[in-house]
């Protein structure tokens, strides 16, 4: 008799929980503006000063610097745990930053001395493949370079899992905007022009950055 094996659970690289709840903390912290009495009640009512995203992160950081991931439902709850704030745009912007620069501290330092000892033109797509490499390992999207700029393509990305009406894709449009910036020193926006929360086939990012890379 045969016992069927366990499927195992879709995962994500660890860097994306933990850049998330980094945004909510980073939102929730308090200006220093001498309130001081106020402090600890900030302090309760804040969700990402709390001990638990506090011990949350520290289990994200620890699976992130191995390279780790974390379960696909997981994710998708701290997603929608941010959709529900009043700032979720704002989280969502700044998670993408943070999950861009993480993705590029772990596979980009090599490839971004290589390009600067490396002529122009050849540093220019070297840089872009690396950022196609890492837009593709970390975050599951498809980044290329067309006639007039970048494209970036995701047919069924997290964001649009956990929030169907398309709020989450600002962190996905945020984290390929910083690759872009990381590793090309690309300076423009990136727009969302097509987006499964429309009923569209996929969701595309597109800038023009042909000066860029011609």
């Amino acid at each position: 008799m045969f016992r069927a094996e366990p499927v195992p659970k879709p995962t994500v690289p660890a860097l994306i929980p933990l850049s998330l709840l980094e945004a909510i903390r980073n939102l929730d912290t308090p200006v220093e503006d001498g309130l001081d009495e106020l402090a600890e009640e900030i302090m309760v009512r804040r969700l990402g000063l709390s001990p638990t995203v506090a011990a949350q992160i520290q289990r994200y950081r620890q699976a992130a610097e191995r390279g780790g991931s974390v379960d696909l439902d997981e994710t998708v709850s701290v997603l929608r745990l941010v959709g529900r704030r009043g700032d979720a745009a704002l989280v969502f912007a700044d998670a993408g930053r943070r999950a861009a620069r993480y993705a590029a501290q772990n596979r980009g330092r090599s490839s971004r001395t290589l390009v600067r000892v490396t002529p122009g033109r050849v540093a220019r797509r070297l840089a872009l493949r690396t950022a196609a490499l890492l837009a593709r390992n970390f975050f599951d999207g498809e980044l290329k370079a067309q006639s007039q700029g970048v494209d970036v393509r995701m047919r069924a990305p997290l964001s649009i899992e956990a929030l169907p009406t398309g709020e989450a894709c600002v962190f996905y449009g945020s984290a390929y905007q910083e690759l872009l910036r990381l590793l090309t020193g690309f300076e423009g926006a990136l727009l969302h022009e097509r987006c499964r929360a429309r009923g569209e086939e996929a969701c595309v990012w597109r800038t023009a950055v042909a000066e860029v890379y011609e």
